[in-house]
Protein backbone atom coordinates (compact mmCIF):
# COMPACT_ATOMS: atom_id res chain seq x y z
CA UNK A 1 0.00 0.00 0.00
CA UNK A 2 1.37 3.41 -0.99
CA UNK A 3 2.42 5.81 1.74
CA UNK A 4 0.52 8.98 2.52
CA UNK A 5 2.15 12.33 3.22
CA UNK A 6 0.32 15.21 4.88
CA UNK A 7 1.82 18.61 4.13
CA UNK A 8 0.85 21.66 6.17
CA UNK A 9 0.19 24.74 4.04
CA UNK A 10 -0.46 28.39 4.87
CA UNK A 11 0.75 30.27 1.79
CA UNK A 12 3.98 31.53 3.39
CA UNK A 13 7.47 31.16 1.98
CA UNK A 14 8.21 28.61 4.67
CA UNK A 15 5.12 26.63 3.83
CA UNK A 16 6.03 26.64 0.14
CA UNK A 17 9.50 25.30 0.94
CA UNK A 18 7.90 22.41 2.83
CA UNK A 19 5.39 21.87 0.03
CA UNK A 20 8.11 21.76 -2.64
CA UNK A 21 10.18 19.34 -0.54
CA UNK A 22 7.18 17.11 0.18
CA UNK A 23 5.98 16.97 -3.42
CA UNK A 24 9.45 16.06 -4.65
CA UNK A 25 9.76 13.27 -2.12
CA UNK A 26 6.23 12.01 -2.82
CA UNK A 27 7.00 11.88 -6.54
CA UNK A 28 10.09 9.79 -5.82
CA UNK A 29 8.37 7.39 -3.42
CA UNK A 30 4.98 7.17 -5.11
CA UNK A 31 3.20 8.47 -2.01
CA UNK A 32 -0.16 10.21 -2.11
CA UNK A 33 -0.37 13.76 -0.74
CA UNK A 34 -2.93 15.46 1.46
CA UNK A 35 -2.60 19.22 1.92
CA UNK A 36 -3.77 20.51 5.30
CA UNK A 37 -4.63 24.08 6.27
CA UNK A 38 -5.74 24.93 9.79
CA UNK A 39 -7.34 28.29 10.49
CA UNK A 40 -6.40 29.07 14.09
CA UNK A 41 -9.57 29.80 16.07
CA UNK A 42 -7.74 30.99 19.18
CA UNK A 43 -8.64 34.62 18.57
CA UNK A 44 -11.89 34.16 16.66
CA UNK A 45 -15.38 34.92 17.84
CA UNK A 46 -17.39 31.82 18.59
CA UNK A 47 -20.29 33.10 16.53
CA UNK A 48 -21.45 30.96 13.65
CA UNK A 49 -20.82 33.80 11.19
CA UNK A 50 -17.17 34.24 12.19
CA UNK A 51 -16.47 30.50 12.16
CA UNK A 52 -18.15 30.17 8.76
CA UNK A 53 -16.00 32.96 7.33
CA UNK A 54 -12.89 31.35 8.81
CA UNK A 55 -13.80 28.03 7.20
CA UNK A 56 -14.32 29.71 3.82
CA UNK A 57 -10.98 31.51 4.12
CA UNK A 58 -9.28 28.23 5.01
CA UNK A 59 -10.79 26.54 1.96
CA UNK A 60 -9.65 29.39 -0.31
CA UNK A 61 -6.12 29.09 1.04
CA UNK A 62 -6.20 25.33 0.50
CA UNK A 63 -7.46 25.71 -3.07
CA UNK A 64 -4.65 28.15 -3.88
CA UNK A 65 -1.99 25.83 -2.48
CA UNK A 66 -3.48 22.83 -4.30
CA UNK A 67 -3.35 24.81 -7.54
CA UNK A 68 0.29 25.64 -6.82
CA UNK A 69 1.03 21.95 -6.25
CA UNK A 70 -0.61 20.94 -9.52
CA UNK A 71 1.20 23.67 -11.45
CA UNK A 72 4.50 22.40 -10.07
CA UNK A 73 4.02 19.27 -12.17
CA UNK A 74 3.22 16.80 -9.40
CA UNK A 75 1.36 13.93 -11.06
CA UNK A 76 0.42 11.84 -8.05
CA UNK A 77 -2.76 11.70 -6.01
CA UNK A 78 -3.38 14.95 -4.14
CA UNK A 79 -6.26 15.81 -1.80
CA UNK A 80 -6.88 18.57 0.70
CA UNK A 81 -8.39 19.29 4.09
CA UNK A 82 -9.33 22.73 5.42
CA UNK A 83 -10.40 23.05 9.07
CA UNK A 84 -10.91 25.66 11.77
CA UNK A 85 -9.52 24.76 15.19
CA UNK A 86 -6.46 24.62 17.39
CA UNK A 87 -3.46 24.02 15.10
CA UNK A 88 -1.55 21.57 17.30
CA UNK A 89 -4.63 19.51 18.12
CA UNK A 90 -5.86 19.40 14.52
CA UNK A 91 -2.45 18.46 13.12
CA UNK A 92 -1.95 15.82 15.80
CA UNK A 93 -5.27 14.24 14.84
CA UNK A 94 -4.38 14.41 11.13
CA UNK A 95 -1.05 12.69 11.82
CA UNK A 96 -2.95 9.51 12.74
CA UNK A 97 -3.76 8.98 9.06
CA UNK A 98 -0.29 9.82 7.69
CA UNK A 99 3.00 8.01 7.17
CA UNK A 100 4.90 11.32 7.16
CA UNK A 101 3.88 14.80 8.27
CA UNK A 102 5.72 17.67 6.56
CA UNK A 103 5.81 21.19 8.00
CA UNK A 104 7.63 24.40 7.24
CA UNK A 105 9.73 26.17 9.87
CA UNK A 106 10.51 29.78 10.61
CA UNK A 107 12.09 31.58 13.51
CA UNK A 108 9.28 33.87 14.53
CA UNK A 109 5.54 34.42 14.53
CA UNK A 110 5.42 36.81 11.60
CA UNK A 111 2.70 34.81 9.90
CA UNK A 112 -0.28 35.13 12.22
CA UNK A 113 -2.51 32.09 12.28
CA UNK A 114 0.03 29.70 10.81
CA UNK A 115 1.02 26.59 12.74
CA UNK A 116 4.69 26.61 11.83
CA UNK A 117 7.80 27.89 13.61
CA UNK A 118 8.06 26.75 17.22
CA UNK A 119 4.73 24.95 16.88
CA UNK A 120 6.39 22.50 14.51
CA UNK A 121 8.56 21.33 17.41
CA UNK A 122 5.52 20.93 19.66
CA UNK A 123 3.68 19.03 16.93
CA UNK A 124 6.65 16.70 16.46
CA UNK A 125 6.44 15.82 20.17
CA UNK A 126 2.81 14.69 19.95
CA UNK A 127 2.46 13.47 16.36
CA UNK A 128 1.59 9.84 15.65
CA UNK A 129 3.97 9.57 12.68
CA UNK A 130 7.41 10.90 11.72
CA UNK A 131 7.55 14.67 11.15
CA UNK A 132 9.76 16.46 8.62
CA UNK A 133 10.42 20.13 9.36
CA UNK A 134 11.77 21.98 6.33
CA UNK A 135 13.39 25.44 6.64
CA UNK A 136 12.74 28.05 3.96
CA UNK A 137 16.39 29.03 3.61
CA UNK A 138 18.29 25.98 2.45
CA UNK A 139 21.93 25.68 1.49
CA UNK A 140 22.61 25.87 -2.23
CA UNK A 141 24.58 22.66 -2.22
CA UNK A 142 24.31 20.86 1.15
CA UNK A 143 26.36 17.74 1.62
CA UNK A 144 24.03 14.72 1.44
CA UNK A 145 23.78 12.79 4.68
CA UNK A 146 21.45 11.90 7.55
CA UNK A 147 22.55 12.52 11.15
CA UNK A 148 20.92 10.67 14.05
CA UNK A 149 21.66 10.48 17.75
CA UNK A 150 22.27 7.16 19.53
CA UNK A 151 21.69 6.79 23.27
CA UNK A 152 20.00 3.42 23.78
CA UNK A 153 16.53 4.81 24.49
CA UNK A 154 13.41 3.55 22.74
CA UNK A 155 12.89 6.91 21.05
CA UNK A 156 16.47 6.82 19.76
CA UNK A 157 15.93 3.32 18.39
CA UNK A 158 12.89 4.51 16.43
CA UNK A 159 14.86 7.52 15.22
CA UNK A 160 17.73 5.30 14.05
CA UNK A 161 15.33 3.04 12.16
CA UNK A 162 13.72 6.04 10.45
CA UNK A 163 17.09 7.68 9.72
CA UNK A 164 18.52 4.48 8.22
CA UNK A 165 15.48 4.02 5.98
CA UNK A 166 15.70 7.68 4.91
CA UNK A 167 19.43 7.47 4.16
CA UNK A 168 19.00 4.22 2.24
CA UNK A 169 16.06 5.63 0.25
CA UNK A 170 18.12 8.68 -0.75
CA UNK A 171 21.38 6.80 -1.21
CA UNK A 172 23.30 8.99 1.24
CA UNK A 173 25.48 8.18 4.28
CA UNK A 174 24.01 7.63 7.74
CA UNK A 175 25.96 9.45 10.45
CA UNK A 176 25.25 7.89 13.86
CA UNK A 177 26.41 10.06 16.77
CA UNK A 178 26.88 8.93 20.37
CA UNK A 179 27.72 11.81 22.71
CA UNK A 180 28.83 11.41 26.30
CA UNK A 181 30.16 13.62 29.07
CA UNK A 182 31.68 12.68 32.43
CA UNK A 183 29.60 13.91 35.38
CA UNK A 184 30.69 17.47 36.17
CA UNK A 185 30.62 17.80 39.94
CA UNK A 186 32.56 20.88 41.09
CA UNK A 187 35.39 19.91 43.40
CA UNK A 188 35.18 16.20 42.60
CA UNK A 189 36.84 16.16 39.19
CA UNK A 190 39.81 14.32 40.69
CA UNK A 191 37.60 11.24 41.16
CA UNK A 192 37.54 10.76 37.38
CA UNK A 193 40.66 8.73 36.86
CA UNK A 194 41.99 7.86 33.41
CA UNK A 195 40.77 4.28 33.95
CA UNK A 196 37.26 5.49 34.68
CA UNK A 197 37.23 7.71 31.60
CA UNK A 198 38.47 4.79 29.49
CA UNK A 199 35.68 2.58 30.82
CA UNK A 200 33.19 5.22 29.70
CA UNK A 201 34.74 5.24 26.25
CA UNK A 202 34.42 1.47 26.02
CA UNK A 203 30.79 1.73 27.12
CA UNK A 204 30.23 4.31 24.37
CA UNK A 205 31.78 1.96 21.79
CA UNK A 206 29.43 -0.81 22.90
CA UNK A 207 26.39 1.47 22.92
CA UNK A 208 26.86 2.75 19.39
CA UNK A 209 27.61 -0.76 18.14
CA UNK A 210 24.36 -2.03 19.65
CA UNK A 211 22.45 1.01 18.43
CA UNK A 212 23.44 0.45 14.81
CA UNK A 213 23.42 -3.36 14.90
CA UNK A 214 21.57 -5.00 12.03
CA UNK A 215 21.56 -1.95 9.75
CA UNK A 216 24.31 -3.27 7.50
CA UNK A 217 22.42 -6.49 6.78
CA UNK A 218 19.11 -4.70 6.29
CA UNK A 219 20.62 -2.01 4.05
CA UNK A 220 23.66 -3.61 2.36
CA UNK A 221 24.45 -0.53 0.28
CA UNK A 222 24.12 1.93 3.16
CA UNK A 223 27.29 3.71 4.29
CA UNK A 224 27.26 4.05 8.08
CA UNK A 225 29.60 6.48 9.81
CA UNK A 226 29.77 6.01 13.59
CA UNK A 227 30.96 8.95 15.68
CA UNK A 228 31.63 8.93 19.42
CA UNK A 229 32.00 12.43 20.77
CA UNK A 230 32.85 13.69 24.25
CA UNK A 231 30.43 16.60 24.17
CA UNK A 232 26.89 17.55 25.26
CA UNK A 233 24.42 15.68 23.00
CA UNK A 234 22.80 18.77 21.47
CA UNK A 235 26.16 20.34 20.63
CA UNK A 236 27.43 17.05 19.16
CA UNK A 237 24.38 16.62 16.92
CA UNK A 238 24.48 20.20 15.69
CA UNK A 239 28.18 19.92 14.90
CA UNK A 240 27.62 16.65 13.03
CA UNK A 241 24.72 18.22 11.14
CA UNK A 242 27.11 20.78 9.65
CA UNK A 243 28.34 17.94 7.43
CA UNK A 244 24.86 16.75 6.39
CA UNK A 245 21.57 18.02 5.02
CA UNK A 246 19.20 16.19 7.40
CA UNK A 247 19.06 15.54 11.12
CA UNK A 248 16.65 13.04 12.73
CA UNK A 249 15.61 13.48 16.35
CA UNK A 250 13.67 11.05 18.50
CA UNK A 251 10.56 12.36 20.25
CA UNK A 252 10.10 11.88 23.98
CA UNK A 253 7.14 14.21 24.31
CA UNK A 254 4.40 12.00 25.76
CA UNK A 255 5.39 8.56 24.58
CA UNK A 256 4.19 8.99 21.01
CA UNK A 257 5.88 7.02 18.27
CA UNK A 258 6.97 9.99 16.21
CA UNK A 259 10.39 11.09 15.07
CA UNK A 260 11.34 14.53 13.92
CA UNK A 261 13.34 14.90 10.74
CA UNK A 262 14.88 18.30 10.07
CA UNK A 263 15.90 18.78 6.43
CA UNK A 264 17.96 21.68 5.13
Amino acid sequence: MAEKYIIGVDGSQHSRAALDWGLKRAAQSGASVELLHVADDSFLSESVAFLSEAQEASERMLAAEREYALESGFGGTITGTAVVGHPIGEVEEASKRADLLILGAHSGNKFAGSFFGTRAVKIAAVAHCPVAVVPAEQQDDPKPGVVVGVDGSDSAKRAIAFAAEEASFRGVPLIAVYAWMPPLTPGLEYLWSEELVESQRLAADEAIAIGTAGLASRYPDLTIERRIVQSPPVAALLQAAEDADTIVLGSRGRGASSDCCWAR
